[in-house]
């Protein structure tokens, strides 16, 4: 497979640009940018721009998402941009983008639910927008999402 590629994403690719991170893809995504400024932004830092604006469909360095549903968007990047998506997943941040850190398990003993806390072993946070993040069923439920996609290919 080949190196994970660095997108910036349009304000109607939400789901999508959230999935990648998921998936370890380094996505900028920010609804407040207009087409304009994204594509800009793009090509300032040398990503791909994934948009689903008709009027950029051309553009060398720009993806065309045809579908709506995000795992056929997904699907479509993973087709022009192959990459492994478990060799990275679940190391970014998927609200903002961040890499995440493993953190002790007692620095966040305030931050997670109590049952949490007690059935966890494993925590790792965004030193950007402090989200926390462990290990559960919806870690599996990610996984099984991206082992699907990654076998329709």
């Amino acid at each position: 497979m080949h190196e994970v590629p660095q997108f910036v994403a349009d304000r109607m690719l939400r789901r999508l640009a959230r999935w990648l991170r998921i998936m370890g893809a380094d996505v900028l995504y920010d609804s407040a940018l207009t087409g304009a400024q994204a594509l800009h932004l793009a090509r300032t830092q040398g990503r791909v721009m994934l948009t689903r604006d008709k009027r950029l469909r051309t553009a060398s360095d720009v993806l065309y998402i045809e579908g709506q549903l995000f795992r056929d968007q997904l699907r479509e990047v993973l087709a022009h941009y192959p990459f492994d998506p478990q060799a990275a997943a679940f190391t970014r941040c998927s609200n903002c983008n961040e890499l995440l850190h493993e953190v002790d398990r007692d620095s966040v003993v305030r931050r997670v639910p109590p049952f949490v806390y007690a059935s966890q072993e494993k925590f790792a946070i965004c030193e950007h927008c402090n989200h926390v993040y462990w290990p559960a069923t919806h870690l599996e439920r990610a996984r099984r999402e991206i082992d699907a996609l990654s076998t329709r290919l």
